[in-house]
């Protein structure tokens, strides 16, 4: 669905509302995993039920899904931010744990060992909250630099990116993660048992 937040954006929000799953969004790839639109229970109505044993849970929109909102070029659409209800309903408390958003894009090569990734580290969780809380994530990708907070990697050069970089990361995004860790540290495998809901992303009304 379409919702209008402000004078400044809009917004597609997936509400997994009749069944529907655009970004056909994943916890796992096992397939003896749970992970099931669920009828009731969410922030409200339906939601994304989920569960792994990993040490690094993460909501994804799967390479290669055909979605025009959540992966393509950002820069065109005047993408504006993203945001995620997410529900912890079992998981592993430890410190420094927090809610990072992943973009990932491989310059068109199929390799993402050559292309380009950019993270910013978001709500500190390492104190597991309780119920339903939506993390937002705002930046202008057709910003010329690299926005404040997001850290840049040329994975092909294994050094911090360029605004170049950047750039070229907004004009074409392939994949998304929401990621429940720091990047600065290491965590033991464990069950997670979680939901998903109303997955936002803001588009400035400027853009064409």
């Amino acid at each position: 669905m379409f919702l209008a937040l402000s004078a400044a954006d809009a917004a597609f929000v997936e509400t997994f509302d009749n069944g529907s799953d655009n970004g056909d969004w994943h916890l796992t790839d096992d397939p003896t995993r749970l992970l099931v639109i669920e009828t009731d229970g969410g922030n409200p109505g339906p939601y994304l039920h989920g569960q792994v044993n990993s040490s690094i849970p993460t909501w994804y929109v799967p390479v290669g899904t055909a979605t025009k909102f959540f992966v393509g070029d950002y820069a065109a659409k005047g993408v504006s931010g993203l945001s995620f209800d997410v529900n912890i309903f079992e998981g592993f408390q430890v410190p420094n744990r927090n809610v990072t958003l992943d973009l990932l894009t491989s310059l068109g090569t199929g390799d993402f060992g050559q292309g380009v990734e950019a993270y910013y580290i978001g709500a500190d969780i390492s104190k597991l909250p309780v119920g339903w809380h939506t993390y937002t994530f705002r930046f202008d990708a057709t910003s010329q630099t690299i926005p404040p907070g997001w850290v840049v990697i040329n994975r092909a050069t294994d050094q911090n990116g360029t605004d170049a970089d950047w750039q070229a990361l907004m004009h074409d995004v392939e994949t998304i993660g929401l990621f429940l860790y720091n990047p600065q540290y290491l965590y033991p495998t464990f069950f997670w048992d979680l939901g998903l809901d109303n997955v936002r992303i803001f588009r400035q009304y400027s853009a064409p």
